[in-house]
C-alpha cells in the first residue's frame, strides 16, 4: 500500500509530546492492501437487463428471464390501458420497435435503486419514426417522436421484477407521430353569438335566441 497521513502533536511546557492526533484515510489503505472491499452500490441487475431488453424490442422471449412469470404492469396512458402484464407490455414494445418504428432508439438518462422498497427507477427517452404498418395504428405517417418516460420496477426476493409502473405522456408522443389530432378548444357558440348580436345593436329580438328567457 501507499498511504498518506498527518500527525498533529502537541508539546507541553517541558518540551514533551502529550497528545497526538492522526488523520488517515484508513479505508483507502485497507482497500489497497486487499483487507476490505468497498461496499457495492445497491443495484437490481435484472431490472436493468429488463429495461434494455424491453426498450430494444426483444419481447417476452428474452424479457421473461428477468421477471416473475406473473409480473404485473400498470400505466395511466391510453395506448396501454388494457395491458396488465409485463408479458403483454414487452410484446407491445416489440411491435412498436420492430414493426411500427424499425430503427428506433432509446436512451437511459438515469437510474436508481431503493433497497428499502426494493424498487428500481429508470428515466428514459425513446426516439423513432413511424414507417411501418402496425394493426391499430394509422398508416405510416413518416413522422417522428421523441418522448420521455419513467419506469418504476419492483424486485422480489429472488431478484426478479414482479411489477412495473410506467409514467408516460402518451398523448404528447401520439401527437408527435401524427397518430392523433389535438383536441379542439372548448366552445360556447351561443355565448359568442349573443356577444356579437348584443354589441352590434340587434336588441332582444335577436339576442333572445341565445339566452334563457329569464336571463
Amino acid at each position: 500500500m501507499e498511504t498518506h497521513y498527518v500527525y498533529s502533536m502537541h508539546v507541553n511546557s517541558y518540551g514533551q509530546v502529550d497528545r497526538i492526533t492522526k488523520v488517515w484515510h484508513s479505508a483507502w489503505a485497507a482497500a489497497q492492501a486487499g483487507w476490505t472491499l468497498p461496499a457495492p452500490a445497491p443495484s437490481a441487475p435484472n431490472a436493468e437487463h429488463l429495461f434494455h431488453a424491453c426498450e430494444s424490442g426483444k419481447g417476452w422471449e428474452v424479457c421473461q428471464h428477468f421477471c416473475a412469470q406473473d409480473a404485473s404492469f400498470d400505466a395511466q396512458a391510453e395506448p396501454l390501458r388494457d395491458i396488465k402484464s409485463v408479458r403483454d407490455y414487452t410484446e407491445w414494445m416489440k411491435s412498436i420497435a420492430v414493426v411500427a418504428m424499425p430503427g428506433c432508439s432509446y436512451e437511459l438518462n438515469s437510474q436508481a435503486f431503493d433497497p428499502k422498497t426494493s424498487t428500481a427507477v429508470f428515466v428514459g427517452t425513446f426516439r423513432g419514426t413511424h414507417t411501418g404498418n402496425l394493426e391499430g395504428l394509422p398508416a405510416p405517417t413518416q413522422r417522428s417522436m421523441e418522448t420521455h418516460y419513467v419506469y418504476s420496477m419492483h424486485v422480489n426476493s429472488e431478484g426478479k421484477v414482479d411489477r412495473i409502473t410506467k409514467v408516460w405522456h402518451s398523448a404528447w408522443a401520439a401527437a408527435q407521430a401524427g397518430w392523433t389530432l389535438p383536441a379542439p378548444l372548448p366552445k360556447a357558440p351561443s355565448a359568442e353569438s349573443f356577444f356579437h348580436a348584443c354589441e352590434s345593436g340587434k336588441g332582444w329580438e335577436a339576442c333572445q335566441h341565445f339566452c334563457v328567457q329569464d336571463a
